[in-house]
């Protein structure tokens, strides 16, 4: 399935097959599903891999209105795909290291704002840690920062809301109603696990 220019930074490999995987950033078994496709798929669609130019996986993120925090993690993931292509895989890494912190009972004190500083400060932390910072840290803090916040109409978004909007779009137009749900090239494939590790993934890959 295709994307906009705008999240064209989701796309991973250049195959033409493409495994489409819904994840939302609170989901314990998003998170899981994501660290499996990090250590047993992506080394063999990307450069030298095995399947390299015959897979590509797109992460859908999709957050699911009963995990309380997970619109304020994708906009930071759009936002920061936006700034640091090369790095959005890590992020998303990151968030779900982290993803604890945010369910509904850890959150419950916790203002947007805050939120959205704590995923900023993440992401600032990343791009030093990858050396990637021009400049002042405090400076790329406020320039994401910015990006978050909502300046339009008294009920208008911030510079991630379009594209959580089609985000969301797309998954409903598909039924999509659990995350993570995986399709291959355009259709839903249930026998696909987040609890499959490198001997079912070469398998289903073959």
């Amino acid at each position: 399935m295709s994307l906009p220019l705008s999240l064209s930074f989701l796309r991973q490999g250049t195959g033409g097959q493409t495994l489409d995987v819904y994840l939302d950033p609170l989901c314990p078994f998003s998170g899981k599903v994501t660290r499996s496709i990090t250590t047993n798929v992506l080394p063999l669609i990307t450069k030298g891999g095995k399947y390299e130019g015959k897979l590509t996986v797109v992460p859908r993120i999709y957050p699911q209105p009963f995990h309380y925090y997970s619109t304020f993690h994708t906009e930071a993931l759009i936002v920061f795909g936006k700034l640091y292509p090369d790095l959005f895989w890590d992020y998303l890494l990151a968030i779900y290291d982290t993803q604890e912190q945010y369910f509904n009972q850890p959150s419950a004190s916790m203002t947007p704002s805050e939120t959205r500083d704590k995923l900023v400060l993440l992401a600032t932390d990343l791009v030093e840690k990858k050396g990637k910072i021009a400049g002042p840290k405090s400076k790329l803090f406020g320039e994401i920062r910015d990006r978050l916040e909502v300046k339009s109409t008294p009920n208008g978004g911030n510079e991630a809301t379009d594209d959580l909007k089609y985000l969301i779009k797309v998954g409903r137009q598909n039924s999509i109603h659990v995350t993570p749900t995986v399709l291959l090239d355009g259709l839903i494939d249930n026998s696909v696990s987040s609890s499959w590790g490198k001997e079912e993934w070469e398998k289903w890959l073959s």
